[in-house]
């Protein structure tokens, strides 16, 4: 896999999309929601997740972003749809930020060791029920009501 240099990623991010994948980790029927905390979407519940690198396989990625994020061994299911955010510049973000998320369904048996790193600074493990009340951003409703519908 190739990384971007830290310092050049900000410039890339200015011109072009990103291309991501969300970890809609799914176990007894509800999905887990990390609250973020930087920008963007900073103080909203969103999936663990986040870029695909060069060479990178989205399921590999997806299981990926589940260890670092969260600290678990996941296995991918399936992907569930390719969303799109567009976010305007605001508070401390030098500029839009355009993603391209492709949302993968995860499978979790163990979680003994879920742990969530520094960009989040809470979780919840929602019931559709419970993702209805909580004024989701719809790349991450649409999801989960995707997922669920189909079980």
């Amino acid at each position: 896999m190739i990384f971007i240099p830290e310092e050049e990623y900000p410039r890339i991010q200015a011109v072009l999309p990103i291309l991501c994948v969300d970890c809609l980790i799914i176990h007894e029927n509800k999905c887990l929601l990390l609250r973020r905390t930087k920008e963007p979407a900073q103080g909203q519940y969103w999936f663990p997740g986040g870029r695909v690198l060069k060479n990178e396989l989205i399921r590999d990625a997806a299981t990926r972003k589940a260890r670092d994020e969260v600290n678990l061994d996941c296995k991918y299911e399936r992907t569930i749809s390719i969303e799109e955010t567009i976010f305007a510049q605001h508070g401390n973000m030098l500029f839009d930020i355009h993603t391209v998320n492709i949302c993968c369904q995860l499978s979790v048996h163990n979680l003994d060791n879920l742990t969530i790193d520094e960009s989040h600074d809470g979780y919840i493990w929602a019931s559709i029920e419970q993702a209805k009340m909580l004024n989701l951003h719809k790349a991450v409703f649409s999801p989960i009501v995707k997922c669920f519908e189909q079980v």
